[in-house]
């Protein structure tokens, strides 16, 4: 027996594609995306009105009731009914707080459209345009809601002149937004206007919200609310002008349903070929079809299964559903199939195409996996890879407290990892140390709270470190290396990628291309007469030297390595090939005039006016950069850049300074050289931290002379 009675109905509703949505709810941290799904699941009946806005219904976890920010995306099958029809609304809440980025970033492949959250006060943040330009990318389609119009008027006091002024002005910079972003195919069509219907207005924290027609059709205009908001009844509001009723307005005439967004949307993020039969199905969002899963999210089971969330591209699965995993070329089986309501999940027979899913799955399961339909024998070709718009900067060495919990512990770590593609764990190859990097400082304590309660074990953690990156200033020279029984030789070449067109054609054949942006690339054709576990040896070189480079261990970004030639003994042992590739790339980039790179946040910081100048003082102290100044009522914003390196105990400072009355918000941005002395001394910090000799080594001790 369910213990939601709409199960039924939603599972009705399933092969009704015309009354399928998928959305998700994007925004600035605290700009009220949590507050508004509340409202959402009181609109159809699954929260009490009275708790809608300080339940945080979808916020479950411990510690995002906790911190009052969310943390994971939470998805939630909802029944809308109207008088003329009833709809399947799939939604997705995803975080605000940019150290979760990824994860809302992976939330966008399963949605077909995102309603775009904005503080009418502060308008359109940083955090609101990263993620506008990523659904954008993944051809979802938004529709905005403008919330906290009762600040305007009650806070801000401002004239009904003014304030249509303001909210005339987000939707101009909205529409900028997808003028720049959106594919020309979309941008006409997505662009948002009240009359329209795709823009809503409201204050999800009292339950009203509306858009144009409902106001027109309840004969309410603008001027009488703010007579009701400026005499204490913005609450009354919600009876009349109730705000889910906006938004499920706007999704359900806006948003396209699961059959039409897959018809333009699997072109931009499958790998395949469109025209095959599995194209055909995915595009047409077939149920009798082979069945094809996008995994999104990964969870431990508590057994030695998974259970993953994601959607449903083709066909139907089903409960003992076997199904290959097309990115780790095995199988695993269907143990129960669930409709997600938000912390609690519904197990149903079977979910259709075109529906987000969750499954209990037998064996390891990583995050971004591909299902696939077993009885299928033919190749598969999985969803394009996401790409994340931020980067693992900060870094954590961890230990389990006692020794003998190690293998449990390294266990955990790997478990940490295969959920959340954002974090990086390894061990350095110098010093033995397990170091955990993430987005942030946030981003890391959650994880580490998380393995330590999974655990059950304590979990030593030393202060943050900064990733930074080793690069190459110039070509290098055409370096000669062997490997250590002598029986093997290899020459590269490396050059930084900014010296050659990267939008040209390449030369040869590009055999990897790493998480730091080195690409290795075969130019004489020569691997094409080796054994693939030559070809791997070969690969796993290039991977050991870019991952920590010959300066001080840090990671290599943003090089070419051009594989020249090489001569190989007769069975020649994978170990040889790869010391014989990392020496021979290591010998050219010390010619290549080496250098160190650091990670920029970008910080963007809203505090009293006058204030400003203290703030301004903190950053320039610590390297900032200071691009802009704009006046925002009694507020004043900073835009900047600022060293990764130097935030760490900015928070205190920056709270001691203004009494606790400045609000900020950073994330990555790019990598800025360091100056050649910083370099030098930077280089030598670390060399020194992690054991390594004072001196680098020079190239003639890597390469042939």
């Amino acid at each position: 027996m369910p213990r939601f009675k709409q199960i039924p109905q939603i599972q009705a509703l399933m092969d009704k594609k015309e009354c399928v949505r998928n959305i998700g709810i994007i925004a600035h941290i605290d700009h009220g995306k949590t507050t508004l799904a509340d409202c959402l699941l009181s609109g159809v009946g699954l929260l009490s009105p009275q708790m809608a806005g300080t339940a945080r219904v979808l916020d479950y976890l411990e510690e995002e009731q906790k911190r009052k920010i969310t943390i994971k995306t939470a998805n939630i099958a909802l029944l809308y009914n109207t008088q003329s029809e009833s709809y399947l609304v799939n939604l997705v809440d995803t975080p605000g707080h940019v150290d979760f980025t990824g994860k809302t970033t992976r939330a966008l492949r399963v949605i077909d459209g995102a309603v775009v959250v904005v503080d009418a006060v502060e308008g359109i943040m940083a955090q609101t345009e990263i993620l506008t330009r990523q659904a954008l990318e993944e051809r979802v389609c938004p529709v905005l809601f403008i919330n906290k119009i009762d600040r305007l008027i009650t806070e801000l006091q401002l004239d009904e002149k003014t304030i249509q002024k303001k909210l005339g002005h987000i939707i101009t910079s909205f529409n900028d937004l997808i003028e720049i972003y959106a594919e020309p195919s979309c941008k006409d069509q997505w662009k948002i206007s009240a009359i329209t219907g795709n823009v809503a207005f409201g204050a999800a924290l009292y339950g009203w919200g509306f858009t144009y027609d409902m106001a027109k059709q309840r004969g309410l205009k603008f001027s009488d609310i703010m007579v009701t908001c400026r005499s204490g009844g913005s609450a009354n509001l919600a009876d009349a002008l109730p705000v889910y009723e906006a938004i499920f307005e706007m999704v359900t005439r806006r948003v396209p349903n699961p059959h039409k967004a897959q018809s333009y949307r699997i072109e931009k993020i499958w790998g395949g070929n469109i025209k095959s039969q599995v194209g055909e199905a995915l595009r047409e969002c077939r149920d009798e079809a082979p069945a094809v899963m996008a995994v999104t999210n990964v969870y431990s089971d508590g057994n030695d299964g998974t259970r993953v969330t994601g959607r449903v591209f083709s066909g139907k699965i089903r409960k003992g559903d076997k199904l290959h995993l097309v990115e780790a070329r095995g199988e695993t089986e269907a143990q129960a199939v669930y409709v997600d309501m938000g912390a609690l999940h519904e197990e149903v027979e079977t979910v259709l195409a075109g529906n987000l899913v969750s499954l209990s799955l037998t064996g390891k399961v990583e995050t971004g996996e591909t299902l696939w339909d077993f009885a299928r024998q033919e190749d598969m070709k999985p969803f394009e890879c996401i790409n994340y718009v931020s980067e693992a900067v900060v870094t954590f060495v961890v230990e389990p407290k006692n020794p003998k919990n190690i293998e449990t512990f390294q266990e955990g770590l790997d478990r940490l990892v295969s959920e959340d593609p954002n974090l990086k764990f390894v061990v350095d190859r110098e010093t033995g140390e397990y170091l955990l990097s993430g987005m942030g400082e946030l981003h890391l304590e959650i994880a580490i709270n998380e393995l330590k309660d999974t655990l059950g074990i304590d979990v030593v953690v030393s202060s943050p470190r900064v990733v930074y990156g080793e690069y190459a200033q110039k070509s290098g020279v055409v370096a000669l290396a062997l490997s250590p029984d002598k029986q093997n030789n290899v020459r590269v070449q490396v050059i930084p990628k900014l010296e050659h067109d990267v939008g040209s054609e390449e030369k040869g054949q590009i055999l990897v291309t790493d998480e730091y942006q080195n690409i290795l690339v075969d130019v004489k054709g020569r691997t094409q007469q080796v054994s693939k576990e030559t070809l791997d040896a070969v690969k796993a070189g290039f991977k050991y030297a870019c991952a920590a480079g010959p300066l001080c261990g840090e990671p290599i970004h943003q090089l070419k390595v051009e594989l020249i030639d090489f001569a190989l003994a007769p069975n020649a042992a994978a170990s040889e090939i790869e010391h014989a590739v990392s020496k021979a790339i290591f010998g050219s980039f010390l010619t290549a005039t080496p250098s160190l790179q650091e990670p920029i946040y970008k910080i963007i910081l809203s505090v009293a006016s006058e204030l400003a100048s203290d703030s301004n003082r903190i950053l320039n102290i610590r390297r900032g950069k200071v691009i802009q100044f704009e006046q925002k009522g009694p507020l004043t914003q900073i835009t900047g850049y600022i060293p990764v390196a130097e935030t760490f105990g900015l928070s205190k400072e920056l709270r001691s300074a203004t009494s606790g009355r400045a609000v900020w918000q950073s994330m990555f941005d790019h990598w800025e050289k360091l100056s050649s002395k910083l370099a030098q001394e930077t280089i030598k910090e670390i060399r020194k931290r992690k054991g390594l000799p004072q001196y680098i080594a020079k190239p003639e001790q890597f390469m042939e002379l």
